[in-house]
């Protein structure tokens, strides 16, 4: 515990420089390391307030406790509670509070939010105690009111901490003065709060009031405050509430006298706190004697909700606290908001402390005014210092009237939503304006700094326009990015007018931390009208800071317009000039030395810019703003020299480019590099998408701006005017609009600004995201934004700072330039699009589209066309090889001649030249519009130096050049055949490609036929010559025409090399409206051929009429395909057999097919194989055998390879051993059962280990006419290639007729061949009306062991499998099939998965989500998909789905990703609420998300990491796994379809009852099923409980055994049986018990049970109803035993004694407990049972149950249902000493020689010290070794913890190096009662000389023995409060029940019923009292419904219980919907406690 008094100090604390040090060594990488201090792990207190016994002691306020203890102080905790009794006079209340480890406690605050009618609270004493160490328990004296009109008037109070009941410490008074000022308006009215920060901590706000009128004019007040001792104080808060007529106050200082500690301290501050005065604060720190240091800005951003009456009038405030919450902000109002509904409001808060990272944050308001009632969505706080942002979600009310009536809440951030941003560092700006005249400005003053590291943006200095007056210094106070060592400042304004000029005479610059200092002179002014007219002013850095200063210079601009039409611009022209050093800064260019109008046409217009040298310049950034008419200019160049230097001097940046939206490509910024450079390589290109959201009026039309910043530098703030995409309005609702921002390399983009000037009519704008390629870095940014843009929403900015969520890698690309020369003859210009293609050695582009603004193509032009190109393999495309051009023909003139092509490779700087001088277009030339172009050398295209003309004269070099041309390309002829059928012939344009494997010739024209004019009529054959390029082998050809001229449809009958493949249509009025058609040829270079050879055929006709579908066989994988395409998967080397049928559709379906030719390539391609499979069968209905299926196997192989000679080598073989054709004989036997044949067509499909059937139609029975008729044979046989050994089939109908229903008895198999037999017993309905309405099933072979994972359907079936023992010794590598997406390496686990969707309109996704867990060391596991059963897909809005799933063990999960695979607007999925069950860890994690995951929501990711710190962790029992295999015996009608029910016992306790899984074919007829079960760790088992509800079609089911095996350990444990679970048949019983057999001993006796019930001798005792017991006993319960059968006719009379006989049951051992019930049922169903005795006939020992009480709904306590206690066991008084043995494992990190101690801490007391002495004759704690020891104590109670230290031994040296001792394990016994403790320690335990050095090792897991359990087994109350949730419906009219479970069992099934009152209505709450025996520790509650009544849907808040006898409370929160029609449908929660 802290000490309450200090020693002197020899030195008071300087905290300014502990302050200013702590922000000099602050590092962010301990921010993570804070989060693993013992602070934050949880721990639970339980918390006893006593109210006073004085009139008017209770309280209807809310009640807050905060814990102050030596690791920090726990948040603001309400101590909750629905009871009536809660906080009453003279009461006693119980709490659990779950908070952080505070660790020893000092102090507590208590207090409350003074709400409620009465609020006023008389606390007598508080006590807390340390759950896990209940030995410490504080206890904390009051007797004091809290009360606002009581008492001192204090409704908050500091108590200090005792472990002495009795004892009061003694705290510390202060005596505060106030001071108020001595000028007009200082008093106030206002009620004042001050709090005090000292060394040990702060008093908390505390009013300042007394009974005389405070706070007047030149007064002085005096207060005196009760508070524990704060040690040295170091500053105070001081404010008002802004109440009252004159609230304003000004206050002089503040004097506080420290009484205990005898010293004062002085608070100065002469200042005004008032809204309308000074700088409108009403609440300030004030340090001690006034000092001033760095303040720390927090920007904290109040998000209001958007429901209705969500915004308040009330006043805000918040309190952040730092790490452990030892330091904190105090209370601050958060004045100037508006809070209205869906609004977010920013405050910038500066504060003298770093609280930064924040633990948690309050939030609060004043409770005044109208609309006080506020609902906060969540807090954002950004601490620029940090750089660390974080989000605390809040999504409640803060109204006393709504909800839990809070008007504070405590906000906790959600680890996941942290981001890092830009750190920033405090400055402090001193800006001295001279005294001269007018020397002053009101004028906007921005600044920008230079530093080694980078520039700052730019700065506004004066907000407001706010007056910089001559003569005054100005302090203004700025935070910085760090820039390293700054070298110049930049200052302007723009504004040009008289007047506004300013004269500055320097600034200078001080870190406040580091106290560098920077000074900059000007002496200068800023006017337009004053010295050299400038407005911008440079200054260098001075100062002992800078090392070298850096001159200044002036430099001579000439900017020079073009001589072009048009050229010159009216606009605003702006240039920067970037040098070695730094920038000019963007300079509006007015201030010309030579001409009047600027920017004329022809124009040299000089200008002056003066900046700190720059030394040599780079780069000239230069534009213009677009206004004005003619704003369009045409730039020649920009000249730059320095002033002084020669004109020859002038650096030239050359640009020849227009500046206009209009024209070229439509920029108005240009980059220019000096003449010697070269601008496309050093330049790169943003190409930057803007999205404007889909929300009404998200357009704007007001002008948009970006800026983007990189590593290296950042851009302008760039005005997007032009978009790439052309569209006419910009910034359209849900548009994108594309822009190009060209500039140097700013390196990768970390940010960027992007706003709006908001002007126009519409100027809101609702961005939705911004998406930045940058192809020469191969990078994509994706910056989120979804958010308004507007002064009237949400935070009312127009601007906003973006971070990328995510960046993504795309191909790197390269600048060529394509220079395109038309020619210059007549027409040679064209208006069509043009399009490009460039092929290189290393790839080729995308097709490219030339476009640009200005008129290209025009005759003897040359235009220049800058694009951006894609490369496949590397970072270019090598050597260019080829161009294809072409254009679309379009337009009124599309024709064009193309003289060239120039392409540049600016990487490399080579330059290609493409002649063509051909024409593209139709009526020229050859007709073609495509162009395939080579490269020549220059000398063919650009004239030789002593030539003029370009290669004119005789020899000019393009002669040759076609010859030449022609040498490389390849001819194709292509003959066409037009069909022969009526209108088959075509009057459009035909147009070919040829698709070759290295190549296409790309849409080629055939215009001139060889052999007709008139081309493509009816049965003609034209011929075509196709000139390419190199396209290696054809293997597709595409045609098709362009739908124009009179008949545009034609029949074309494909001939392609000589083969004839296909005839059809190509037309929108024939065949499949296709105008192209897709052919291949079928030659031996393709995958495979299949020829099929018919009995007949001819020439020209369809192949076959049905459509046929082969499959190819290489043991069990098929691949089926159509005949139309010859391409086929490869089906392993051997291809044993093929399936051939068709569908027997057409006129004429019947086919006799030969046989089939399989060709295929060899795997070396040097040659082909082709297989034979000879057929020689009918494939018809009509003929043969009727069959329309025939499986073939190969007869021979047939191998053509080419030698190494090139000779071609034969060779014929047969097939060895190939596979026999057998005839299967099926006979199928139908059921014997009423409507059990079928008129259904039924099909089969059989499963051999050699292959299957394929599915067949039973159609002919070989023995019936009328098939599949009740109680009959039929036989049916199946052709089929040998299927080997048989062991699975598959049945099914197609429900169709009128009979369609058909119930299977058995099916066998014969095959005929070597007469084996195969039976498969059915006994199931092929029906949707009957058993589970399947049309399908599987049926295993009788005797088959094996596999029977194909019977998996869900992805649950597929996880289980995963989990099995079969997978033990699997090689995960080697799955394949469905079963390789569930499979990981390591130890895989089973976890439940539940996914919340919110209820937006566009919450719901069909994408696939998955998780993926992060465990500690960052161990991952696989994305583990969450998949839904066949038929479902995606996520509803508001559903709840759950999976179950398997995954890698990552241990203890740290963090957990969600996300989805979709990429599409459409895919947005709003995440509500995920949850994460670990059963074998005991754990489960609710996290409330409420974030997008999408692209174009929230902040644009798909999946995001949740930090399981944010979750709410509940404790569900940890449960291990077991293999559990069901055998059902073997007779007939053993299956069944009820639903079995299972219990478990064993020594450690019972298991609830829990049903298995169906599963569809479990539990069937001799079969034996194996899954997966999740057992709680009650092992070794006693007995198992089977429990079938006998319903269903098949009610009965014969159970043979069972057997349990331990997953982990691999023990088992069998249960035997071998009887029926029937009402008709066997013990005609539905429930079972059998007794465990582990290593053949059976593990309990058998024994029977006689009960005798003697009901009581009162009025009306007796009952009619049905009754029922449960016996409890040390070995488990009875089960349920209905007493029925009593000697007495008329059981249960008055006074008389009924006895029951149940023989044959496990002995349950000694009996401790009995459960009595009735139904209800009856005449008269009320019943006084007085008591109840149980003998066991094998022990001869008699329990008596005494009652004597009603069972009633209608006397007593209206009860049903009693627990009976055991008469027998005795209650003994409770121990005073007992004996404890220990057992301690020392494990093998290191053993020791010295001495052990140990304490043992118990729920009731603390043992002394236990000293092990370890001595050389009896050594103990040897590695690996355990030691046994007996210790007498006092009786401790339950044991929660253990001290162990580790001491040496008095007559022992301590070397230097540390000493350790590994302690394992320690296990403690109470040999009285004998309960056990065990304690999983693994530490190592350092050896020390003093006993304060130990470690405290918490309980990890208790076993209670039977006859400490018995001990406890009295009667209690249980009070039951039940609140309904406040949505709309939430009430419910069903009957409601609860169970509560506890360590010692559960009160069974109880109703919760009241007469006369309408219960579970909206918001309201219940209470209900239950009497039961003591539960012990609770554990859960499970609440249901019975879903009756009108309105049966019910939304539970919480569930309260308190046991009456102790005062415990225990809360079960829950806040989910019980209703079928919501959520996850359930009508029952089991609800853990949430302490």
């Amino acid at each position: 515990m802290m000490p309450q008094k200090k020693k002197r100090r020899k030195k008071d604390i300087d905290f300014l420089a502990l302050y200013e040090e702590e922000l000099l060594n602050y590092a962010s990488e301990d921010d993570e390391e804070e989060l693993g201090h013992e602070y934050y792990k949880a721990k639970v207190y339980e918390v006893v307030t006593a109210t006073g016994d004085v009139r008017g002691a209770g309280t209807d306020a809310n009640v807050f406790i905060t814990i102050f203890g030596e690791n920090g102080l726990s948040p603001k905790l309400h101590l909750t509670s629905k009871s009536e009794s809660a906080f009453e006079k003279a009461n006693v209340d119980v709490f659990r509070v779950r908070t952080n480890n505070v660790g020893l406690i000092y102090k507590i605050r208590i207090e409350h939010d003074n709400t409620g009618l009465n609020a006023s609270w008389y606390l007598d004493r508080v006590i807390v105690t340390d759950m896990k160490r209940p030995h410490l328990r504080y206890y904390f004296n009051c007797n004091s009111w809290l009360s606002k009109v009581e008492g001192d008037r204090q409704w908050c109070r500091d108590l200090l901490a005792s472990f002495d009941p009795m004892d009061m410490p003694r705290g510390n008074k202060y005596e505060v003065r106030v001071y108020t000022g001595d000028v007009i308006g200082a008093g106030t009215d206002a009620d004042v709060f001050i709090n005090i920060f000292g060394e040990y901590g702060d008093t908390g706000e505390r009013r300042l009031e007394n009974e005389k009128d405070n706070f007047e004019r030149g007064a002085e007040d005096k207060f005196t405050l009760d508070a524990p001792d704060l040690g040295q104080l170091m500053k105070i808060n001081i404010g008002h509430n802004n109440k009252g007529g004159s609230a304003g106050w000004f206050l002089s200082k503040i004097i506080i006298e420290d009484i205990g500690n005898k010293r004062k301290y002085d608070f100065p501050l002469n200042r005004w706190l008032a809204l309308d005065e000074d700088d409108g604060k009403i609440q300030r720190d004030i340090l001690v004697g006034g000092a001033e240091t760095t303040a720390i800005s927090y920007v904290v951003t109040i998000f209001t909700g958007d429901v209705r009456g969500a915004g308040t009038k009330s006043k805000i405030y918040l309190v952040m606290y730092g790490a452990r919450g030892n330091k904190n902000s105090g209370k601050i109002f958060l004045e100037g908001g508006v809070f209205d509904r869906g609004r977010m409001d920013i405050f910038h808060i500066e504060l003298a402390v770093l609280l930064s990272p924040l633990s948690r944050v309050s939030i609060g308001h004043g409770n005044v005014g109208v609309n006080r009632g506020w609902y906060c969505e969540k807090v954002v706080i950004l601490c620029p210092f940090t750089g660390i942002q974080q989000t605390f979600p809040c999504s409640n009310w803060l109204d006393e009237k709504k909800v839990d009536g809070l008007i504070e809440r405590q906000l906790y951030e959600m680890v996941s939503l942290r981001k890092k941003r830009l750190k920033k560092f405090p400055w402090s700006l001193w800006v001295w304006t001279t005294d001269l005249k007018k020397a002053g400005t009101n004028s906007p003053i921005f600044i920008q700094i230079y530093g080694q590291k980078g520039r700052t943006d730019e700065i506004l200095l004066n907000p407001n326009n706010k007056w910089l007056k001559p003569g005054i210094i100005e302090k203004f106070r700025i935070e910085l990015p760090d820039l390293g060592r700054f070298y110049k400042i930049r200052a302007w304004h723009d504004r040009r007018s008289p007047g506004s000029g300013w004269h500055l005479e320097k600034m200078t610059l001080m870190n406040t931390l580091t106290k560098d200092k920077y000074n900059f002179n000007c002496n200068r002014w800023l006017d337009a009208n004053e010295d050299d007219n400038e407005i911008v002013r440079e200054m260098t850095a001075e100062g002992p800071t800078v090392r070298r200063i850096m001159g200044m210079a002036r430099y001579r601009v000439t900017v020079c317009t073009g001589e072009l039409e048009g050229a010159g611009t009216d606009a605003n022209v702006y240039l920067c000039l970037f040098g070695d050093v730094g920038d000019t800064g963007e300079r509006l260019l007015y201030n010309c030395r030579n001409n009047t109008d600027l920017f004329e046409k022809g124009n040299a217009d000089e200008f002056t810019i003066e900046s700190v040298t720059m030394r040599k310049v780079r780069r000239v950034r230069i534009r213009h703003d677009g206004k004005g008419g003619g704003s369009g200019w045409f730039l020649e160049r920009v000249l730059v020299r320095e002033e002084g230097q020669p004109e020859s001097d002038n650096v030239e940046f050359p640009c020849l480019r227009w500046l206009d939206k209009d024209k070229d490509d439509g920029q108005l910024v240009r980059e220019l590099l000096p003449s010697d450079s070269n601008a496309t390589l050093k330049n790169f290109r943003y190409h930057i998408s803007l999205k404007t959201g889909d929300v009404s009026g998200a357009s704007t039309d007001s002008r948009v701006y970006i800026k983007l910043y990189g590593d290296k530098s950042d851009t302008i703030k760039q005005v997007l005017l032009v978009s790439d995409n052309n569209l006419q309005d910009y910034f359209e609702r849900a548009r994108v609009d594309e822009f190009t921002l060209e500039t140097l390399n700013i390196g990768t983009i970390s940010r960027l600004v992007i706003g709006h000037d908001s002007t126009g009519m519409h100027a809101s704008w609702f961005l939705g995201s911004v998406q930045i390629r940058v192809p020469r870095q191969g990078k994509q940014y994706t910056f989120p934004a979804n958010r308004w843009l507007d002064k009237n929403q949400a935070d009312g900015r127009l601007e906003v700072e973006l971070y990328p969520s995510e960046v993504v890698e795309i191909q790197k690309l390269v600048h060529y330039e394509v220079e395109i020369w038309t020619g210059d003859v007549g027409g040679a210009s064209t208006t069509a699009r043009v399009y490009v293609q460039i092929y290189g050695e290393d790839g080729k582009t995308e097709v490219l589209f030339l476009s640009s603004r200005s008129k290209v193509f025009d005759r003897a032009s040359k235009d220049i066309f800058q694009t951006d190109t894609f490369t496949i393999y590397a970072i270019d495309l090598g050597a260019l090889t080829k161009i294809r051009i072409r254009h679309d023909n379009s337009g009124n003139r599309p024709g064009w001649f193309l003289d060239r092509i120039d392409i540049t490779d600016m990487n490399n700087e080579i330059t290609y030249y493409f002649p063509c001088q051909r024409w593209l277009a139709v009526e020229e030339d050859d007709g073609q519009l495509s162009r395939e172009l080579l490269p020549v050398d220059e000398s063919y295209v650009l004239p030789s130096e002593d030539e003029e003309g370009g290669g004119g004269g005789d020899n000019n070099p393009l002669d040759n050049l076609a010859l030449e041309q022609k040498d490389k390309s390849t001819t194709f002829s292509v003959t066409v055949k037009t069909g022969d059928k009526k209108n088959a012939g075509t009057d459009a344009n035909v147009f070919i490609t040829l698709f070759g494997t290295q190549d296409n010739t790309g849409m080629t024209l055939l215009k001139s036929s060889k052999t007709n004019s008139d081309k493509f009529e009816r049965d003609s054959i034209e011929i075509f010559t196709v000139e390419t390029l190199d396209l290696g082998d054809l293997w597709k050809v595409r045609i098709g025409h362009d739908n124009t001229g009179l008949v545009s449809h034609s029949l074309c009958p494909c001939g392609f090399l000589g083969k004839n493949v296909q005839e059809t249509w190509m037309s929108s009025a024939f065949h499949d409206d296709s105008f192209l058609s897709p052919f291949s040829p079928v030659e031996p270079w393709l995958h495979a051929e299949i020829l099929v050879y018919l009995a007949w055929a001819g020439a020209w006709t369809p192949v076959i009429s049905p459509n046929p579908y082969p499959q190819l066989f290489h043991c069990v994988a098929t691949f089926e395909n159509p005949l139309s395409s010859s391409v086929l998967e490869d089906v392993g080397e051997i291809i044993e057999k093929i399936r051939i049928g068709h569908d027997n559709t057409g006129i004429n379906p019947g086919w006799h097919c030969s046989h089939v030719d399989i060709r295929r390539l060899l795997p070396d391609k040097d040659g082909t194989e082709t297989l034979t499979f000879p057929c020689d069968r009918w494939l018809a209905k009509s003929e043969d055998d009727k069959k329309t299926i025939r499986e073939l196997v190969p007869y021979d192989i047939f191998t053509e390879k080419y030698m190494r000679d090139g000779s071609l080598r034969q060779v014929y073989k047969e097939v060895e051993e190939p596979l026999d054709i057998v005839l299967y004989s099926v006979q199928i036997f139908t059921g014997n059962v009423p409507g059990a044949g079928t008129d259904a067509k039924v099909y089969i499909t059989i499963y051999g280990d050699l292959g299957d059937t394929g599915e067949r139609y039973l159609g002919k029975s070989e023995n019936r006419t009328n098939k599949f008729e009740k109680g009959t044979a039929d036989t049916f046989i199946i052709e089929a290639a040998d299927l080997g050994v048989i062991y699975k089939i598959k049945l099914r109908h197609d429900n169709t007729k009128w009979c369609a229903d058909w119930y299977v008895e058995k099916v066998e198999i014969w095959n005929d061949t070597n007469e084996d037999e195969f039976l498969f017993l059915c006994g199931r309905w092929l029906s949707l009306k009957k058993e589970d309405g399947r049309l399908e099933r599987l049926f295993y072979e009788k005797e088959y062991t094996g596999d029977r994972s194909s019977n998996c359907s869900s992805p649950a079936d597929f996880w289980e499998i995963a989990l099995s023992s079969k997978m033990a010794d699997v090689d995960v590598a080697t799955v394949t099939g469905p079963m390789a997406a569930y499979v990981q390496e390591g130890p895989v686990i089973p976890y439940y998965v539940s996914v919340t969707t919110g209820k937006h309109k566009d919450a719901a996704t069909d994408s696939r989500a998955f998780i993926l867990l992060i465990g500690e060391d960052d161990e991952r596991s696989n994305r583990i998909w969450l998949d839904f059963p066949r038929g479902k897909k995606g996520f509803d809005c508001g559903s709840v789905e759950e999976f179950y799933v398997a995954g890698l063990d990552v241990g203890i999960i740290k963090k957990i990703e969600l996300g989805h695979d979709g990429a599409s607007p459409e895919s947005c999925w709003l995440v509500e609420e995920l949850c994460l069950a670990v059963p074998t860890q005991g754990t489960k994690y609710t996290l409330r998300c409420n974030c997008w995951l999408a692209k174009d929501r929230g902040d644009g990711v798909t999946s995001r990491v949740f930090d399981l710190l944010d979750a709410m962790v509940v404790n569900i029992g940890v449960k291990v796994l077991y293999e559990m295999t069901v055998w059902t015996g073997d007779v007939v009608g053993g299956g069944t379809d009820s639903n079995i029910f299972m219990t478990l016992y064993g020594i450690n306790g019972s298991t609830e009852e829990v049903q298995l899984d169906k599963k569809k074919a479990r539990f069937e007829r001799e079969q034996n099923d194996t899954f997966i079960m999740e057992i709680l760790d009650i092992a070794p088992f006693t007995k198992m409980r089977i429990r079938i509800d006998g319903l269903g079609s098949r009610p009965e089911w014969f159970l043979e055994r069972i057997l349990l095996k331990n997953m982990n350990t691999g023990d088992l444990t069998m249960f035997y049986y071998g009887d029926w679970l029937s009402q008709r048949k066997g013990k005609k019983t539905l429930v079972c018990e059998m007794c465990a057999v582990i290593d053949g001993e059976e593990m309990m006796e058998w024994t029977s049970y006689t009960v005798s019930v003697k009901t009581s001798d009162i009025l009306g005792a007796g009952t009619d109803a049905n009754v029922f017991i449960i016996i409890f006993g040390e070995n488990g319960d009875s089960g349920t035993l209905a007493l029925k059968q009593s000697a007495n006719w008329n059981k249960f009379e008055r006074n008389n004694t009924d006895t029951f006989n149940f023989p044959d049951m496990l002995s349950l051992g000694h009996l401790c407990k009995l459960r009595v019930w009735h139904d209800n049922k009856g005449i008269f169903p009320g019943w006084h049972l007085s008591y109840i005795d149980v003998k066991d006939n094998s022990r001869d020992e008699t329990f008596r149950f005494q009652c004597d009480c009603w069972l009633s709904r209608s006397e007593g306590d209206r009860q049903t249902l009693r627990d009976l206690a055991c008469a027998n066991n005795e209650i003994r008084d409770e121990l005073e000493e007992t004996t404890y043995e220990i057992v301690i494992e020392t494990g093998n990190g290191g053993e020791t020689r010295e001495n052990v101690w140990l304490i043992l801490e118990g729920r009731k007391n603390r043992s002394k010290e236990f000293l092990v002495e370890n001595s050389s004759r009896q050594r103990a704690f040897r590695k690996g070794t355990t030691d046994t020891f007996e210790f007498d104590s006092v009786f401790l109670g339950d044991i929660a913890s253990l001290c162990v230290g580790h001491l040496a031994r008095e007559d022992r040296f301590i070397p230097k190096r540390e000493l350790v001792w590994h302690v394992k394990t320690i296990t403690i016994t109470e040999l009285e009662y004998g309960n056990v403790y065990f304690f999983n320690c693994d530490c190592l335990i350092p050896l020390k000389r003093k006993r304060k050095y130990f470690k405290v090792f918490e309980v990890t897991k208790t076993t209670e023995s039977f006859a400490s359990k018995v001990q406890s087994l009295v009667p209690v109350k249980y009070e039951v409060i039940v609140t309904t949730g406040y949505e709309p419906g939430a009430g419910t009219d069903a009957n409601v029940f609860v169970t509560i479970f506890g360590a010692n069992g559960d009160t069974g099934k109880r109703e919760l019923k009241q007469k006369m009152r309408n219960l579970f209505e909206r918001g309201s709450t219940d209470r209900f009292f239950l009497e039961t025996l003591e539960l012990g520790e609770l554990r859960k509650v499970r609440v249901e419904h019975d879903s009756s009544g009108y309105y049966s849907g019910w939304l539970v808040d919480k569930v309260e219980v308190t046991n009456t006898s102790t005062g415990v409370a225990t809360i079960f929160n829950c806040g989910r919907w019980l209703d079928k029609k919501r959520g996850d449908g359930l009508t029952w929660r089991d609800l853990f406690p949430s302490v």
